[in-house]
C-alpha cells in the first residue's frame, strides 16, 4: 500500500509540473497584442510581434494601395518612405517597414515607452497601446512622453490571409467586369456585334 501511495505522489508531482509548464506555455503564446491589425482607414495592416527581450514591434504587412495612384507624382511606383526626414531612408518600401518599436508591457497590461512611426508624414511619436478586447486595441501616438497630446485610434484584429483573399477577390472581380466592358466596346466599335 505504501508503494502505491509513493508512486501516486510521484505521478501527482510530475503532473503538477507538467501542468504548470503547459499553462506558462499557453500564457506565453496567447498574448493579445500579437497578431495582424487593420488600421481604421482600412488601408494598412500592421503585424505586432514580441521580441526575445519582451519588447513589442510592428511592421506594415499589407497596403490596400501598394503602388501610388495615378494622380500622384510617383504614379505606378511601389510606395516608399518618401517623407522620412533622413534622405537615406526615403527609398525604403512601406511594405515590411517597421512602424512600431520598443513598446514594453507595464503592470497594468498596457504597452508604453516605445515609439510609433507615421510614414505618411515621416514623423516618429511616443507610443502606447491598451487592450480593449481580444480583437481591438487602442493605439496612441503622442508628441509628449506622458502620452497627453496625441492621436488615438482603435485597430482591429484581422486574419491577414483571409483579408487578402477576400479583398483581392472583390478587387479582381471588379477588374474583370471593367475588362469585359472594354473588350465588348472594342469589338462593337470594329463591327463584331451588330
Amino acid at each position: 500500500m505504501l508503494n502505491i501511495l509513493k508512486n501516486n505522489k510521484v505521478y501527482i508531482i510530475i503532473l503538477m509540473f507538467f501542468s504548470l509548464f503547459i499553462y506558462s506555455y499557453c500564457e506565453e503564446n496567447n498574448d493579445t497584442y500579437i497578431g495582424y491589425w487593420l488600421l481604421p482607414n482600412n488601408k494598412v495592416i500592421v503585424e505586432i510581434q514580441k521580441n526575445e527581450d519582451d519588447t513589442y514591434v510592428g511592421y506594415v504587412r499589407w497596403l490596400k494601395e501598394k503602388f501610388y495612384p495615378e494622380e500622384d507624382k510617383m504614379a505606378g511606383e511601389e510606395q516608399v518612405d518618401r517623407n522620412n526626414p533622413d534622405k537615406e531612408f526615403r527609398t525604403r518600401k512601406v511594405i515590411n517597414l517597421q512602424v512600431v518599436g520598443d513598446l514594453k508591457r507595464k503592470e497594468n497590461n498596457e504597452l508604453a515607452g516605445g515609439w510609433i512611426y507615421d510614414s505618411w508624414n515621416g514623423k516618429k511619436y511616443y507610443g502606447c497601446a491598451k487592450i480593449i478586447d481580444k480583437n481591438h486595441i487602442k493605439l496612441k501616438g503622442s508628441i509628449d512622453k506622458w502620452n497627453l497630446f496625441g492621436y488615438s485610434m482603435i485597430i482591429k484584429r484581422v486574419d491577414l490571409t483571409e483579408y487578402e483573399k477576400n479583398f483581392e477577390g472583390k478587387d479582381l472581380g471588379f477588374l474583370k467586369i471593367l475588362i469585359g466592358f472594354y473588350v465588348a466596346h472594342r469589338l462593337r466599335s470594329v463591327g463584331f456585334f451588330y
